[in-house]
């Protein structure tokens, strides 16, 4: 997530100093325009990068209406987005008979201060992420680097699954509850990941925080009308969710195939983004 939070700060720095150029200017009221239609440009491109989802994963928006809050068209929906900002930019530019050559000035003026923005952000994070990541893996925790705490824990069919017996794969592991939206609309994403993957490589363990379940009775009904076919695990006691500090749901880990920690993601994960960690990983 954190590089979505990268591209919006990126995006003000790029406001920023579009304005800052556009002071300069000794068409006030052009500039003005400019730096409207700058805005309402950008908002326009991220209503087409939300709602591309639509055009992109019709059949998931269906099953899960919510994907629409949670998630975005992702990539593909992202370049849609900066498409249609850039044609909204220009046409309405042109309509109010801006000249090209301070068209293509504005442009090149934002998007220079965005990317480099980006650039700067991306090697300030990626410096401080290693300096922090200092855990070692021998150690059993759940810092990046760290061995994950070994449990086992009964599936919806009573059969006893243990993390350890899965080393070998990478495995996402996720905790979640039936009452928790985010978690209704990152399901399907799920299925339609696990259906993708060789099952001999990855593995998904949906672990059921069953004691903040209203009616745990109803977990199976839950689970069988989306047709979940990934293992879902009941954490009937509570302790492997406050183990592994499943504080907000969805929570989830990715583990790679010799049992160690990669990442913890708060909130939900659509299809991409799974895919993009599981490769990020041996």
């Amino acid at each position: 997530m954190m590089k979505w939070v990268i591209l919006g700060i990126s995006i003000l720095i790029g406001f920023v100093f579009l304005k800052l150029w556009l002071l300069r200017s000794p068409k006030k009221e052009l500039g003005k325009q400019l730096f409207e239609l700058a805005v309402n440009s950008v908002f326009w491109g991220f209503l087409i990068w939300k709602g591309s989802l639509l055009l992109l994963e019709p059949k998931l928006i269906v099953e899960s209406p919510m994907s629409l809050l949670y998630f975005t068209g992702g990539t593909r929906g992202f370049i849609l987005g900066i498409l249609g900002a850039f044609i909204y930019f220009v046409l309405k530019a042109r309509k109010l008979k801006i000249t090209n050559l301070m068209i293509l000035k504005s442009i090149v003026v934002f998007a220079f201060a965005v990317m480099s923005g980006s650039f700067l952000l991306n090697l300030f994070f990626n410096e401080d992420k290693q300096k922090v990541n200092t855990a070692d893996t021998e150690e059993i925790g759940l810092q990046e680097g760290n061995k994950a705490p070994d449990f086992q824990l009964k599936t919806l069919n009573d059969t006893d699954v243990k993390l350890s017996d899965l080393q070998g794969k990478k495995v996402i592991l996720n905790f979640w509850a039936t009452w928790c939206p985010p978690c209704k609309a990152e399901i399907p994403h799920m299925q339609d990941f696990y259906e993708s993957r060789n099952k001999t490589e990855v593995e998904i363990l949906a672990v059921n925080l069953t004691t903040s379940e209203k009616n745990p009775g109803k977990i199976k009904e839950f689970v069988t009308e989306r047709r979940v076919s990934f293992p879902v695990l009941l954490d009937q006691e509570g302790e492997i969710g406050d183990q592994y500090r499943a504080l907000t749901i969805p929570t989830s880990y990715l583990i790679d195939s010799n049992g160690i920690v990669r990442k913890k993601i708060v909130g939900p994960m659509d299809k991409e983004m799974m895919e993009q960690l599981i490769e990020s990983v041996d």
